[in-house]
């Protein structure tokens, strides 16, 4: 039986044979963009870079977030990632590593500027409640080391507006964030330090599906100090955390957290 068109690859193949959408990758690679920017740097109409950008998002490739009037556009690696496992010998290893990292400089930075600003869009096999479940009632099933203080045994997070999502340690613990925002099986914000040192991050889950499929609108960002290497570091910790960790979790009830065990329910 012939795979289907996102398990081979096809969709990807497709968006990466054309020039222009290489460009446009080649762009988001930089940075975050709005469509405006985008369309700003090809000769083609504003409507042919849309439709460009929705072939890509097709793909999987490039994910996009509405911020008041502005839309924003995220390279997406993680298709990339599985073409790199699949086809890339060792000899070619060394370009493939360099197009799927996200490089952010870090430059004069302003309370409107993050220095982290990434998007994942995940689908999930399982309903808005189990996930928002596994989000709220269970993190440390699905969220832990290396991303965690080392000296944490348990993560728990209250299930309310304003409640801590708090780190465990024998004899003390350290708050990771509060919660912002809150509705039930569709949405979740958390504020807080994130182990960011003086910034501030904002991780959003928004969640969108059926009985049997939610699709994870992800997106994470900060504001202050942060230096470059720790900015790709906490990119590439949230795609591990909410791709793959987050995703096993659900659809398999394979703990890769803290928590290697269910936590004791009161």
């Amino acid at each position: 039986m012939e795979a289907d068109a996102e398990s081979d690859g096809s969709l990807v193949w497709r968006a990466l044979a054309d020039p222009t959408r290489r460009q446009i990758l080649d762009l988001l690679r930089q940075r975050p963009r709005i469509t405006g920017d985008i369309a700003s740097r090809f000769v083609v109409s504003r409507i042919a870079v849309m439709r460009h950008l929705e072939v890509l998002a097709e793909a999987g490739l490039v994910t996009s977030r509405k911020r008041g009037r502005e839309r924003w556009h995220y390279l997406n690696a993680v298709p990339l990632q599985r073409i790199h496992e699949r086809w890339v010998d060792l000899h070619a290893g060394a370009w493939a590593s360099s197009l799927l990292q996200l490089r952010r400089r870090a430059g004069k930075m302003t309370i409107d500027k993050p220095i982290i600003d990434m998007a994942l869009d995940v689908s999930i096999e399982a309903s808005q409640g189990q996930v928002f479940a596994a989000l709220t009632e269970d993190p440390g099933a699905w969220w832990g080391l290396p991303y965690l203080n080392a000296r944490t045994t348990s993560l728990t997070l209250e299930p309310r507006l304003g409640g801590l999502l708090l780190e465990h340690w024998d004899g003390g613990g350290g708050l990771l964030a509060t919660v912002t925002s809150w509705s039930a099986d569709r949405h979740l914000e958390l504020s807080g330090p994130f182990h960011l040192g003086l910034a501030l991050g904002i991780a959003s889950f928004e969640l969108i599906g059926s009985k049997s499929s939610t699709t994870v609108q992800f997106s994470f960002r900060a504001f202050g100090p942060i230096a470059p290497d720790m900015a790709e570091a906490f990119a590439k910790g949230w795609r591990e955390l909410v791709t793959q960790r987050l995703k096993t979790y659900v659809e398999t009830g394979t703990r890769l957290g803290i928590a290697p065990d269910p936590p004791n329910r009161r």
